[in-house]
């Protein structure tokens, strides 16, 4: 598995899934026939890019857009973000403002089950209860190396850094303008 498979699956999941909320499905399908060392490498890559957005710019986004983010809620949103593709990830790592479209305005913007397809595909796919010690143990047999890891990190460029943001209202405005005129 690399990064290219890795936006693959999730592009092929995209087209499979009607909405959002089908993505757990459509990804199961998709990761559940993979070997076990591609689905659990899909996980980690998932995990870099999801490490990779906690961004204060980001978050600013998702609180803006949802009308609120808790810390949950902020792993839920890059969950989320991470099934829109490619494209829309990073763009709005870049700039969180890209996410002002009438297709974010219209859809649930946190998918929690992002955060544990590749466990689940791993368990369904050996038959077994949710053993994390036996995921865990076939992720260590099956590292991203040092290279993929900074090829990976190569590809995010991000907005500039506005710091905490600590809720103020002046400062959403500033950082995601157009969203917050779309929902504000």
């Amino acid at each position: 598995m690399t990064k290219d498979l890795f936006w693959q699956v999730i592009a092929e999941a995209r087209k499979e899934a009607t909405h959002d909320d089908g993505m757990y499905d459509a990804l199961m399908h998709k990761l559940t026939p993979l070997s076990n060392a591609d689905i659990v490498r899909w996980g980690q890559i998932f995990d870099q890019y999801h490490k990779l957005s906690y961004k204060d710019s980001l978050w600013a986004a998702a609180y803006v857009i949802n009308g609120g983010c808790s810390d949950d809620g902020f792993d839920y949103f890059r969950g989320w973000l991470i099934a829109q593709g490619k494209d829309v990830y990073l763009a709005a790592l870049q700039n969180p403002d890209s996410l002002a479209t009438p297709e974010v305005k219209e859809c649930e913007t946190e998918l929690e089950d992002m955060l544990s397809v590749s466990a689940d595909a791993f368990f369904e796919k050996n038959d077994m209860e949710f053993d994390y010690d036996a995921y865990d143990a076939e992720c260590t047999k099956h590292p991203l190396a040092p290279q993929e890891v900074a090829e990976i990190q190569g590809e995010v460029i991000y907005a500039e850094g506005v710091g905490d943001w600590g809720q103020d209202e002046e400062l959403l405005r500033k950082i995601v303008p157009r969203l917050w005129d779309m929902y504000c």
